[in-house]
C-alpha cells in the first residue's frame, strides 16, 4: 500500500468514526431537555466535545471508560431510547477492537424470572499459562485499568476477578501471603474466578455466559503467536 493510499483509508476510517459520533450526539440533542439532562448530566457537554472532534480522534481508554457511563446511564432507561443504546453499543465495541483486538458477544440474555432464594454461585476458568507461559494472561483479562474485567462484570452480571499462582502484581507479596489463611487460592493454578449472586435459574445462565467470554480471553492473540514464531526461526 502507497503512502497516498494508506493516508486516504485513514481519512475514511476518521470520517466514518466521526460520522457515528456525530448522529450519536444528534440523537441526544433531540431528547426532550428534562429527559436529556436526567439521561446524561453532566457529561452532555464532554459527549459533545467528542463528536465535535471525533475525526482524526484516536481511541482511548478513557474514551471507551466515558462510553460506559454513558451506557450505564441508558440502561436506567430501559427499551426506551432504542437507537441510542444501539449506536452505544456500536461505539463501544469498535472501540474495544481497536484497543485490545477483542469483542464481547453482541447477543443480549435472555433472563427469566428468579425462582427461589439469592444465593452465590461461582465458577473457575483456569488459565493455561503453562501452555503459554511467556503470555501475559492477566494483562489480557484485566485490561488497561481494570476496564476489560469491568466491562466483562458490566455485560454479564458476575464479578470477574483472577486468583492463583502469578495472580498478584506484587510477587514478593505473593510469596509472602502463600499458605496464610484467606489466601489458600494462591496455592493453585492460575485462575479466574466468576462470582454470581442471583436465583439459581438467573445465575447458570449469567455463569454460562460470563464463562463463554473469559475463555476468548484465554486465547492468545495472533500477533503474539505469531511473534513466537518469528523469535522460534531467528
Amino acid at each position: 500500500m502507497t503512502a497516498d493510499s494508506a493516508a486516504l483509508l485513514q481519512s475514511h476510517q476518521h470520517h466514518a468514526n466521526g460520522t457515528h459520533l456525530t448522529r450519536y450526539a444528534s440523537l441526544i440533542n433531540r431528547l426532550p431537555r428534562h429527559t436529556a439532562h436526567l439521561l446524561i448530566a453532566p457529561d452532555q457537554e464532554a459527549l459533545r466535545h467528542r463528536s465535535s472532534v471525533a475525526t482524526g480522534q484516536q481511541y482511548s481508554v478513557e474514551y471507551l471508560s466515558q462510553l460506559l457511563k454513558d451506557k450505564k446511564q441508558l440502561s436506567a432507561f430501559p427499551n426506551v431510547f432504542h437507537h441510542l443504546e444501539r449506536l452505544a453499543d456500536e461505539e463501544i465495541s469498535k472501540v474495544r477492537v481497536a484497543l485490545f483486538q477483542f469483542e464481547f458477544t453482541k447477543e443480549e440474555m435472555s433472563l427469566p424470572e428468579p425462582e427461589g432464594d439469592v444465593q452465590i454461585t461461582t465458577e473457575k476458568v483456569f488459565v493455561p499459562a503453562k501452555e503459554h507461559p511467556d503470555y501475559n494472561f492477566v494483562g489480557r483479562i484485566l485490561g488497561p485499568r481494570g476496564m476489560t474485567a469491568k466491562q466483562l462484570e458490566q455485560e454479564t452480571g458476575c464479578k470477574i476477578m483472577v486468583r492463583g499462582r502469578g495472580s498478584m502484581r506484587d510477587k514478593k507479596k505473593e510469596e509472602l501471603n502463600r499458605g496464610k489463611p484467606n489466601w489458600e487460592h494462591l496455592s493453585e493454578d492460575l485462575h479466574v474466578l466468576i462470582q454470581c449472586e442471583d436465583t439459581p435459574n438467573r445465575a447458570r445462565i449469567k455463569l454460562a455466559r460470563a464463562v463463554d467470554e473469559v475463555k476468548k480471553l484465554l486465547v492468545p492473540a495472533v500477533s503474539f503467536l505469531i511473534w513466537l514464531k518469528y523469535l522460534s526461526n531467528i
